[in-house]
């Protein structure tokens, strides 16, 4: 494990797919685990772990709070050597004792 799994260890999902975990949500994309340390780069700096993913965003744990409507650049790591910066607006969170998780809508680049 590494750092940020073993202080996110505690709300990350036990066992059973996506699908069990969250019966009777409606879905528009189908969800796949996700093995990926991420790095929030703005609107502030955190870190945290992937939890699953689909072409239409991410849930992730992380470390800090995120207000809902905020939109983040992030850094996803899949592999030492592949990385990509996404950007998504944050449509929900939910507070747990050790961090938070987020669920996440993939967004165009926002212009500068």
């Amino acid at each position: 494990m590494t750092p940020v799994t073993d202080r996110l260890a505690s709300i990350l999902p036990k066992g059973g797919a996506d699908a069990a975990v969250h019966r009777g949500a409606r879905r528009r994309f189908r969800r796949w685990a996700l093995d990926a340390e991420i790095e929030l780069l703005a609107p502030a700096r955190g870190s945290g772990l992937a939890i699953n993913a689909s072409v239409g965003g991410l849930r992730i744990a992380v470390d800090m709070g995120v207000p809902i409507d905020h939109v983040c650049t992030l850094r996803v790591r899949t592999a030492p050597d592949h990385e990509t910066i996404e950007h998504a607006r944050v449509v929900w969170s939910k507070a747990r004792p050790d961090g938070y998780v987020l669920g996440l809508e993939f967004i165009a680049a926002p212009s500068a």
